[in-house]
Formats: structure tokens, sequence, C-alpha cells
């Protein structure tokens, strides 16, 4: 379309749309006159377009110079030998004083050709330029969303590992607490019965506080060891439970205290508690046999209800 001055297409906004179109030489020139005389009144238009100039310079001058391919140049040379004669050159023959033309050669083919080539050159540079910029600002983009979900998702599972932690915790509180009531409950069944035995435990050598009581089913059948004033074992050790009769020993299991030395543990021996003659308790390793090797700490001397 050609228009016959600016003032047929204006702009009563700012035209920030054709700015960047502008700074690429890319408009129709009625579009690029009428922007003209828009900036002449437009600060805001202005200062957009020189920055976007700017911005056009820096992209060209980052472009590494690029050789053309062979068949991209015979394209356009071919284009260019397909436009009408008026940009043919005019022979002296047909350049004659009387018709008016100036004599002499006017545009050339390879003169025409090679800016329109460079023009277009530095176009498909330039849009190739913006599109890496915008791709890798949006793989930027991903790579930080992709870093964000992946903290958090360790975020969640460091909390569902403290809470499984939390719950293996309250699971084994718990059932520390059923067997700490159970023991009571026990205890408080055989203390309540006339034909319960009460066994003290005693010192094995020196002047120690600990002490234990062991009560005994009428049978011999059951028993309730009880400890009080137990000193802490050594680290690696756990206090160890024994029967034993005529130099023979039945392990029956460790016995845990807590940090004020009260510990209790339920006894079932293999057969009566009346037929062996000692009940032990030793210090031991955690891997402990079938023979006490460690220090003796509390022991007793079974006597049946009918013998005493």
């Amino acid at each position: 379309m050609t228009l016959n001055s600016p003032q047929n297409f204006s702009y009563s906004d700012h035209p920030e749309d054709v700015l960047e179109a502008y700074a690429l030489g890319a408009l129709e020139e009625d579009e690029a006159i009428s922007l003209e005389y828009h900036l002449e009144d437009c600060f805001h238009c202005s200062r957009l377009l020189a920055g976007l100039e700017e911005a056009a310079l820096a992209l060209a001058q980052a472009a590494p110079p690029q050789t053309p391919p062979a068949l991209l140049q015979t394209r356009l040379m071919a284009a260019v030998e397909a436009l009408p004669p008026v940009f043919a050159p005019t022979s002296p023959a047909q350049a004659t004083p009387d018709s008016g033309q100036p004599t002499g050669s006017r545009f050339s083919l390879s003169s025409f050709a090679l800016p329109l080539a460079a023009t277009l050159i530095i176009g498909l540079l330039s849009a190739s330029l913006i599109m890496n910029l915008l791709t890798t600002n949006r793989l930027n983009s991903l790579e930080q969303e992709r870093a964000a979900a992946t903290l958090r998702l360790n975020q969640l599972e460091q909390g569902q590992s403290t809470a499984s932690a939390n719950l293996e915790q309250l699971a084994a509180s718990d059932a520390q607490t059923k067997y700490a009531i159970r023991h009571v409950m026990d205890t408080n069944f055989m203390m309540a019965q006339p034909t319960t035995q009460p066994l003290q435990l005693r010192p094995a050598k020196g002047s120690s506080n600990s002490e234990g009581l062991l009560l005994v089913t009428h049978d011999g059948r059951r028993a309730i060891l009880m400890l009080a004033n137990m000193e802490p074992p050594p680290p690696a050790r756990s206090y160890q439970v024994w029967l034993s009769r005529n130099g023979q020993r039945v392990p029956m299991g460790p016995i845990q205290v807590d940090s004020t030395g009260w510990g209790s543990m339920a006894l079932n021996p293999p057969e009566s508690l009346y037929g062996f003659d000692w009940v032990n308790l030793t210090v031991e390793e955690p891997t402990v046999g079938e023979t006490p090797t460690g220090e003796m700490v509390l022991q007793t001397r079974i006597v049946s209800p009918a013998g005493r």
C-alpha cells in the first residue's frame, strides 16, 4: 500500500509491538516513516527503541562471520535474475539524448544481490540468536524448577524417615511399657498369693547396696525377679540370670535395669525352680555362652517350702 503522507498511517498509542521490527529494519517504508514521526514526540518509545537497537547491534556483533552455503547464494542470484527489467542496467544504445534517459549503468545485479543477501543472512542470524536466548532462559527456568522439586522431595523423604524413626521409638516404648505393666500385675498377683515364696538375693561379695527379690509360685513353675539399687553394667555388657545345680548352669536370659537401678523379669524355668540349688546374677559379654564367665553380682540359695 502506498501512502501520500505519514499522517495516513499514524499511531494513537505507543506502538511497542512494531519497535522490534523497526530496530531490525523489517518494517515497510510507510510504516517506518509513520513510526519515525511518532518517535519525534514520544520519549517513551524513543527510549525503548534505543535499547532495542543496542540489543540488535550486540546480537549482530556477537554472531561470528558466516559464509553462506553455495546453494543459498545460487538461489538468491536466481531470484535476483527473475526480477523485473526495471532493475536491469540500461545499455548505451538504449540511452540516447533524445529518449531523455540518462546514459551509463544504473544498478548491477551484483550490487543489488549482495546487500540483499547480507541483509537476509543478518536477519536469520539475529532471529536464531533471539530464539537461542529464549530457549536458554526457558531451560534455566526448568532446571531451577527441577532443582526446587528435588529439594522438596528430599525434605519429604527426610521427614518421612524422621516420622518412621519416631514411630519405631514409640512402638518400642509402648512395648516396654506393656512389658513393665504386665510384670507389675504379675508381681502384685504373686505377692497377694499366700503360697508365694520370697527369696532374697544378696551381693556375692563386698558391701554393695544392690539387692534382689525372687517371688516363686508354690509349684516353682513361675517366678518374678526384681532388682533394686543396681549399678549400670559396664559398656557392652549386661546382667545375666542363671539357675545352677550340681555345678551345671542353665541361662535364663538378660535382665535390663533403668537409670534408677530398677529392673524386673519373669522366669519360666524348664522344670520346677525348686529342683535347682542357686539363682545367680552375673555381668557378661554380649555373646554369652552356656557357662557364665563374668563377675558374680547377686545370688541366693533356693530352698523349697518343704525344706524350711
